[in-house]
């Protein structure tokens, strides 16, 4: 089956009018690749405004190579933003990939990311926001410090006292509706034998997504991340192949009156 890909013109909307709207929040540009990018991929064919932004690149790696060579890691930088770009594009996310961060700063300078984070919500207004569960796919600290954005963003962006003066370029406070984890459930972690992965007890993933149709698309997001395919493509070899039919969330928080126990939608409840 091959995937519709949506175009301006086939917008999809919320039952209030609202053009649907969806903002991915992660580390490192993998982080999408591995993660839940068919679930974009499938949204960005149905017509929603998809956009993903990277808080972070390799930032221990770049700041360890610039101590010694400061050209080399200006390479660095750049072969990882043309990683960014191609994962985005072959995922089929039709909005932005961005990456505004600062190289130099290997702490991830935490308030600078927040207001960021923030005034990019009120500008694109997303009903629904991806990332990854506190601790991350594996405890990763770069990981569990965008999680903790994203959680303060989701609250922070509706509230008309955080960042006053971002109405100075005509951004108001919006109130995303809905707060996700993107999540492997322990049953698929005992499967395909990731030791070293994150996983949650299955009776809590909340949202299943049937992303089948966009396997394609989520294998070229992976292997268009040069510097993990080989290890990737020997992992799928000694598999047997893996398929990614499914995407698994946990609905961290919502804003909407009803919240469902199980859902097969992120925008359930919103169209």
């Amino acid at each position: 089956m091959k995937p519709y890909l949506g175009s301006i013109s086939s917008i999809e909307h919320s039952v209030t009018g609202e053009k649907l709207s969806l903002l991915a929040v992660f580390a490192r540009p993998e982080d999408e690749a591995f993660g839940p990018s068919g679930t974009l991929a499938k949204y960005a064919g149905e017509g929603v405004r998809v956009s993903l932004v990277t808080a972070a690149r390799e930032l221990e790696t770049i700041a360890r190579r610039r101590a010694s060579d400061p050209a080399l890691a200006m390479l660095e930088a750049e072969h990882l933003q043309r990683e960014m770009l191609c994962s985005c594009r072959a995922a089929g996310i039709q909005r932005i990939c961005l990456d505004q961060i600062p190289a130099r700063s290997a702490v991830l300078q935490t308030n600078v990311l927040q207001e960021r984070l923030v005034r990019l919500i009120r500008e694109v207004q997303p009903q629904v926001l991806i990332t990854y569960a506190p601790n991350g796919l594996s405890n990763d600290p770069n990981q569990m410090v965008v999680n903790q954005l994203a959680q303060r963003a989701f609250q922070l962006a509706g509230d008309v006292n955080a960042y006053p003066q971002h109405a100075r370029d005509g951004l108001y406070a919006y109130a995303p509706q809905k707060l996700y984890y993107a999540v492997l459930p322990q049953s698929i972690i005992k499967h395909w034998k990731l030791e070293g992965l994150n996983g949650v007890p299955d009776d809590q993933v909340t949202t299943v997504l049937d992303v089948s149709p966009y396997s394609e698309m989520k294998l070229k997001a992976v292997y268009c991340q040069r510097h993990h395919s080989q290890d990737f493509a020997r992992w799928l070899q000694d598999n047997g192949g893996m398929e990614w039919n499914e995407e698994h969330f946990i609905l961290a928080a919502s804003h909407l009156a009803r919240r469902p126990r199980k859902e097969r939608d992120l925008f359930a409840g919103l169209r």
